[in-house]
């Protein structure tokens, strides 16, 4: 008869399996949390059936848009947080520096307030709209006019230089000082900023990319946050990017701000013929935004919707294409998916979309529930990402509906029909 022999593990082998056990467990997490997000899936599907349609023959039946595109310059901006050391007023501020026809030229500064709301403190000169802050936290509280005299805000690949003084609405003094001078080289990267996900009352699904994006280092630099003379202290944040720690202070030289179906006089665009060209016989054109037509059979159909500012560009791509929505049927029920991009870096946000027609109204809903997928990033930021969800599905708490109703039979459109239509946050948004 064989013998087993019995083998015993001394105490220090076992700790030391455990050990690697437990390293290799770390390595593991560490390469799936950190691993590229792949793009989001986009399968060309086929046309809409043409019995969704009327008639076969759409003649007299404008082409219309119920979407709209909002672009907003900026030139830079810095956002500063403090939510562990807060003011009694303010949390966080946000420096913006603009340069361009719409707004002018000049600076201004977000103050976050500890109530959910903002107040905003900008140069006389600039020319701003206060319904564009609306999706800023629990909405604008007071928009002020400052002189910031000799303030600076410079962004670049040398980091972030900042300094602002000026009195807040109870006349109290703010000093910000932000100063970089750590020379090793910075590698920024892209991302969709999640501002929308404190908005109670959504204007517009807000499409904040900030290009360029870093955060400011700790090794080399300063950092002063000072009202009526009591300093505040920046709020950490474990982060490694470039070998080195970073505080939650993080710039953006190149924004990029625009915003989806704006609740502001909502309405339907005609995409007038006129817009056509004999080269390009499938673009239309309506309030700066440009139209993709897909020709369905005898129908029309938005393909894309795009809207460019300077050198940059955001589009809204359907897919199938969305239907010639006067020419539909009664009871015709379409649905499909779309993707918002701006530039492979910062990322898609899918999501999807129905319309039908119940007698003389076409009701609409789009819901980003695919939320944001993002682009390339640097590993930490990728972790970033994942392991603060907030990131990626704040845009699937947000749901658009609409109601246009067709007009009279031979009357005169106009340039575009009235649409009932808002934004709301669905129960149990983010918080």
């Amino acid at each position: 008869m064989s013998e087993h022999r019995r083998v015993r593990l001394h105490p220090w082998r076992i700790l030391l399996l455990l050990v690697g056990i437990a390293a290799l467990a770390a390595m593991v997490a560490a390469v799936m949390l950190t691993r590229s997000f792949p793009e989001p899936e986009w399968v060309e599907a086929p046309p809409h059936p043409t019995t969704i349609y009327e008639s076969e023959d759409p003649a007299g039946v404008p082409v219309v848009s119920p979407f709209h595109l909002e672009t907003q310059p900026m030139e830079s901006l810095l956002l500063v947080n403090f939510e562990g050391d807060p003011d009694r007023i303010y949390h966080g501020l946000e420096p913006q520096a603009f340069d361009d026809g719409v707004h002018g030229k000049g600076l201004l500064v977000i103050g976050w307030r500890v109530d959910g709301r903002v107040d905003v403190f900008h140069d006389p000169a600039l020319r701003l709209d206060p319904t564009m802050y609306g999706i800023t936290g629990q909405g604008l509280h007071e928009m002020v006019p400052r002189d910031f005299g000799d303030a600076q805000l410079e962004l670049g690949a040398g980091g972030a230089q900042a300094d602002f003084d000026f009195l807040d609405l109870e006349g109290r003094r703010i000093r910000l000082v932000v100063r970089e001078t750590d020379p090793r080289p910075r590698r920024p990267f892209s991302l969709l900023a999640p501002m929308g996900v404190a908005a109670a009352d959504p204007p517009a699904l807000p499409l904040v990319y900030v290009k360029d994006f870093y955060f400011v280092r700790r090794a080399g630099s300063e950092i002063r946050i000072e009202f009526e003379g009591r300093s505040h202290e920046s709020d950490a944040i474990p982060l490694i990017l470039d070998g080195t720690r970073m505080h939650f202070v993080r710039y953006s030289s190149r924004p990029f701000v625009s915003f989806w179906n704006p609740s502001l006089n909502p309405r339907a665009r005609i995409l007038a013929a006129e817009a056509q060209t004999l080269r390009d016989p499938g673009r239309r054109e309506a309030d700066g935004v440009q139209y993709d037509l897909a020709p369905n059979g005898s129908f029309q159909e938005i393909r894309r919707m795009r809207r460019r500012e300077g050198d940059q560009e955001v589009t809204v791509e359907f897919e199938p294409a969305m239907p010639q929505l006067l020419a539909m049927r009664d009871g015709a029920d379409v649905a499909g998916a779309f993707r918002i991009a701006t530039e492979p870096s910062a990322g898609f946000v899918t999501g999807t979309w129905r319309v039908v027609r119940e007698g003389e109204d076409l009701r609409i809903q789009v819901t980003p529930s695919g939320g944001w997928t993002p682009g390339e990033a640097p590993p930490m930021a990728r972790l970033l990402f994942r392991v603060v969800s907030m990131f990626r599905a704040w845009p699937t708490t947000y749901v658009w509906t609409a109601t246009l109703q067709r007009p009279e039979p031979g009357a005169d459109v106009g340039s575009d029909l009235p649409l009932v239509a808002e934004w709301e946050r669905l129960e149990g948004s983010l918080k």
